[in-house]
């Protein structure tokens, strides 16, 4: 199965102006929300101004394609079943050792076998991605706003 090549500043276009409607979308629903103020956020608040980021980024990215004047045709890849196949084993294995691995193992080496396995990227750029992701989404997640993440036999 081959996807079809579409035009970049095309490509660019649909998927800006689509992500525009659900920002504009996700703004209305979040309106229905309490909004509180910046001190003390209420339900709203993240929504809606998430919802505003996605649409200045849509923006932003629809008037860079405006301003782009060539039409490169993007390279159309061929769509294997391999790949599929191995993102989503690897997927429902994560989803598997998750809790008995830990937060930081399992996503640490879900990451690095999607960047080998699948994407046949290197091992320094695999074990790059794959730390920082893992520990930088940690820290965010599972420091700085609390959430709960397993530990693993590990406990780390």
């Amino acid at each position: 199965m081959r996807l079809r090549a579409l035009t970049d500043k095309k490509s660019t276009m649909i998927t800006s102006v689509l992500f525009l409607g659900l920002a504009v979308g996700a703004f209305i629903e979040s309106m229905r929300l309490p909004f509180g103020t910046v001190s003390a956020p209420a339900a709203g608040f993240f929504p809606s101004v998430l919802a505003v980021l996605l649409a200045l980024t849509s923006l932003l990215a629809c008037m860079a394609a405006l301003r782009s004047g060539h039409k490169s045709v993007a390279r159309a890849e061929r769509l294997t079943w391999k790949k599929l196949l191995l993102t989503v084993g690897s997927l429902l294995v994560f989803a598997f050792v998750f809790e008995r691995l830990g937060y930081l193992v399992a996503t640490f080496l879900f990451i690095i076998f999607l960047l080998r396995a699948v994407e046949q990227k290197s091992w320094a750029l695999a074990i790059a991605v794959g730390l920082s992701a893992s520990v930088g989404s940690y820290l965010i997640f599972g420091l700085l706003l609390g959430a709960p993440l397993p530990s693993g036999f590990l406990q780390i």
